[in-house]
């Protein structure tokens, strides 16, 4: 009876180490916090489909939308931390705190880092009516005029709202903001002339960038050009600090996943982001593939998070 308990016990003691070694043994479902057909959905899908093929084992992507993504997100908080449910994480991740006075989860606490997977290069643009060529004129011009000009966002505490308000602090400009419900709205109100600027993502403005019916003054990089608009200066070209913003998507997983199963999860996309099929049509869509570490990533939504805690309150912007 005694070496019957004793191999019951040397079982289950080393149960971890074989759930680590077999992974996955099952379907990992990858939680999208948006509805289908977004940039997180795409990534999610472009991703899974890689890691199906890479493990043997489906990677399912399940939308979860729903309260500005926290309902999928407080889904995968209180998941099990086996590896078997993940999210795909987006800017909201590191807004969401400051912008509601109480979440069902917390950022930190709650939640495994497990890679940055890309991130899109954003610009800002203007109505070419404006007869701004330049960064530093739209500037000057907006500094000459406070509150004369506008710019568009894809609603109150939105990516576009605070990196909008983001620029503002760093060139001290007083501009004042129109939301709408989404970026391609306000692209539209910009080509009928109602606001006269916009930071987004690249492929959102592109094919009216190069049509000439809008003029793209800057990309938000740290210091490098993208490659969808070669000529657009960089914001700190333009000298302009501080104004390093992405959109981004990355995985992470509930708090209290192994670490053997978050570095092979990690290793793996990497692995798969390194592949022209996976890698180039990012890159297309002015995306810059990452695959971070664990670490790194972690450190990454660590930055963020007072990063934009201070922007909202500079902002005005009263937590709902």
């Amino acid at each position: 009876m005694r070496n019957t308990w004793w191999l019951v016990f040397t079982l289950f003691a080393a149960a971890p180490c074989l759930g680590a070694d077999t992974y996955p043994s099952q379907t990992v479902r990858v939680i999208v916090p948006f509805a289908p057909g977004s940039t997180v959905d795409n990534t999610a899908r472009v991703v899974s489909q890689r890691l199906t093929e890479q493990f043997g084992r489906q990677f399912v992507v399940e939308n979860r939308a729903g309260a500005g993504a926290i309902i999928g997100n407080e889904y995968v908080a209180r998941s099990a931390p086996d590896g078997y449910t993940l999210l795909m994480a987006e800017p909201s991740f590191t807004v969401l705190p400051s912008m509601k006075k109480s979440l069902p989860y917390d950022t930190l606490r709650d939640f495994t880092p497990v890679t940055l997977i890309v991130r899109q290069t954003n610009a800002l643009v203007i109505i070419p009516s404006l007869n701004i060529n330049t960064l530093r004129e739209f500037i000057a011009a907006a500094q000459a005029n406070p509150g004369k000009f506008n710019y568009g966002s894809g609603g109150t505490g939105s990516a576009t709202h605070l990196w909008s308000e983001l620029f503002k602090n760093a060139a001290k400009v007083n501009i004042t903001h129109v939301p709408y419900k989404g970026s391609s709205d306000v692209v539209t109100a910009m080509l009928g002339g109602q606001v006269q600027m916009l930071i987004t993502t690249i492929p959102t403005f592109l094919a009216h960038v190069k049509s000439g019916r809008l003029r793209a003054l800057a990309v938000t990089t740290d210091g490098k050009r993208s490659p969808s608009m070669p000529d657009v200066p960089s914001m700190s070209e333009a000298g302009i600090s501080g104004m390093s913003v992405y959109g981004w998507q990355g995985l992470v997983g509930p708090a209290g996943m192994p670490r053997d199963i978050v570095n092979r999860l990690q290793a793996e996309v990497a692995k798969a982001l390194a592949l022209p099929a996976v890698r180039d049509p990012f890159v297309a869509q002015a995306g810059e593939v990452a695959g971070t570490s664990a670490e790194e990533f972690s450190a990454y939504i660590r930055s963020e998070l007072p990063r934009w805690a201070e922007v909202i309150k500079s902002a005005g912007i009263t937590p709902e």
